[in-house]
């Protein structure tokens, strides 16, 4: 009887000792658009507190995956919150085509969403297409709503879809008022703290000293020369070279530029710290969940390039942002009070020309001949308007011509397939019966598009492009393929709960959510598919 008393005490003892030793805090940080190879690639010119902190403290997967495409920002911070894929959470794209009102579907537009804090349009936004719940839904719903859920970014799409459903909150940025704002789907009115926030006009002061480099331009040697022919000033500046001056912009009131400068980043952070100071997060002992994503370096990154100096820059000064708020959650909530994680939403080609040069396979795909030729094609062969639209590489077929006329579907969409083959840009084709009937568990093409297919919101008919090839111009870069460039991106786990080390082994980015939930012995997410990195955690 005393050795079950004992063991009973025991249990208890361990049980509470494993609740106290929950984090007080944990922050999702997202980097939108970066490589894995930038942790490595700059590393000289990183400080001791930034990403090396979080590499040499904390644990490091070297072979974390997307493993579905398209592989785009909506989509990518859907997964990473949701840990499934487009085929469950319904986040098929940035935007996606609707066969019923023949119109395009942003991944977070809500017209019954009324804009708080703008009288703008870029408020009317929400998660209702989100289709399956968040870490932070579930973290809501285990807490009965004691806990604190915020998402932040200057995108829309990552503020919210991150937050999820029932979160305290999403902010975003306007950039027509250079302020944060949200929707009446989680607030009526801004909470005093972002209105004093706002107040400060950091925008406006920010872009008023102009974009340098942070170190002498002469110690950029891991990148190309500051002019060179594959990038272009988002800023219509006759040639991108530094320094960069926003007079002209800032004269207008147009404050989204600063979405193309790593300034962007240093105001996403101070808001970060804001919210937290605001809210009172993770000052209590339920745990409270901020997810923050860094999304100015995608903007400099379509329109410089991986090989730029304004791209080595902007890493740069998002480390050193990133040891600032290092040190403030050190301070403020406490070293080993808190869990860190750190990703992306997808990584990004190289550019085009540059490949080129290189005598590197790569080429422009010209979006709008693929559509003419499959449009042509199937007309020719049904005597009929087949071809809704052609977006996010996929054909969008007339279904409503299809069913009235009884036509065979798949049929059509083979006869498409052998088109789109025939286009030498074109390395492999699926088609939406395919993908429906043949289950793949694998990491080769068709399995990736089968995770992202969504048999509601994509197309009927799927492109896959040749690496290196992209619907995009011949200056900067873009994403959105199954290849290495665009699926292979840093994950980085940190603070309580965390051992340090690293692992070589495939991991997805659909295992985040579930080690998240079990670092917080929480639910996982409902549609969750994703498994628990063990080793990361104590």
């Amino acid at each position: 009887m005393k050795g079950k008393i004992i063991l009973v005490l025991s249990l208890l003892q361990f049980a509470t000792r494993s609740f106290a030793q929950q984090p007080k805090l944990v922050v999702g940080i997202v980097v939108d658009q970066m490589r894995y190879d930038y942790l490595y690639r700059f590393a000289e010119k990183y400080s001791d507190g930034g990403f090396k902190r979080l590499m040499r403290d904390g644990f490091l997967c070297k072979n974390a995956q997307y493993n579905y495409i398209p592989t785009y920002t909506g989509p990518g911070h859907a997964s990473i919150y949701t840990g499934t894929t487009p085929a469950i959470h319904g986040i098929a794209a940035n935007e996606w085509y609707n066969k019923k009102t023949k119109t395009e579907t942003y991944c977070t537009q809500d017209k019954t969403a009324v804009p708080v804090g703008s009288t703008g349009s870029a408020g009317f936004m929400s998660p209702k297409n989100l289709e399956a719940s968040t870490i932070g839904d579930e973290l809501e719903i285990f807490t009965n709503q004691q806990a604190k859920v915020i998402g932040l970014s200057l995108k829309d799409r990552s503020s919210i879809l991150p937050a999820g459903h029932a979160a305290d909150a999403a902010y975003w940025f306007d950039g027509s008022t250079g302020t944060f704002i949200t929707s009446t789907f989680y607030k009526k009115e801004l909470p005093q703290w972002l209105v004093d926030f706002n107040a400060k006009k950091y925008a406006q002061q920010y872009l008023e000293k102009g974009w340098n480099t942070l170190l002498p331009i002469t110690q950029y040697t891991e990148s190309l020369s500051d002019d060179n022919p594959y990038e272009k000033a988002p800023n219509k500046k006759e040639k991108p070279i530094f320094p960069y001056e926003y007079s002209q912009s800032l004269q207008k009131k147009e404050y989204d530029i600063i979405r193309t400068t790593p300034m962007g980043n240093t105001l996403t952070k101070q808001l970060a710290i804001a919210a937290i100071e605001g809210e009172n997060m993770g000052t209590d002992a339920v745990c409270d969940l901020l997810c923050v994503s860094f999304s100015s370096t995608d903007y400099i990154g379509h329109s410089f390039a991986p090989k730029s100096i304004e791209v080595e820059d902007a890493y740069i000064q998002l480390d050193k942002d990133l040891e600032d708020f290092l040190l403030y959650l050190d301070t403020k909530i406490g070293k080993d009070q808190y869990t860190v994680f750190l990703t992306a939403d997808h990584g990004a080609s190289e550019n085009v020309l540059y490949l080129q040069s290189k005598k590197i396979p790569a080429g422009i795909v010209n979006k709008k001949e693929i559509e003419k030729k499959i449009k042509g094609a199937l007309y020719q062969a049904f005597s009929d308007s087949l071809v809704l639209k052609y977006v996010n590489q996929q054909v969008y077929l007339n279904d409503s011509i299809i069913y009235a006329k009884h036509m065979d579907k798949f049929l059509i969409e083979k006869h498409c397939a052998q088109v789109l083959r025939s286009i030498p840009e074109v390395q492999d084709v699926f088609c939406s019966e395919q993908l429906f009937l043949q289950t793949q568990n694998d990491m080769l093409q068709k399995a990736l598009a089968q995770r992202g297919f969504n048999g509601q919101r994509s197309g009927d008919v799927l492109v896959v492009y040749k690496p290196g090839f992209v619907e995009y111009g011949a200056t900067g870069t873009t994403h959105g393929s199954s290849y290495s460039y665009d699926t292979h991106v840093p994950l980085l786990f940190f603070g309580n709960g965390i051992v340090k080390g690293h692992s070589t082994r495939s991991i997805f980015i659909t295992d985040i959510a579930s080690t998240i939930c079990q670092l917080l012995n929480i639910p996982y997410p409902n549609g969750n598919i994703g498994t628990p990195i063990g080793e990361a955690l104590k």
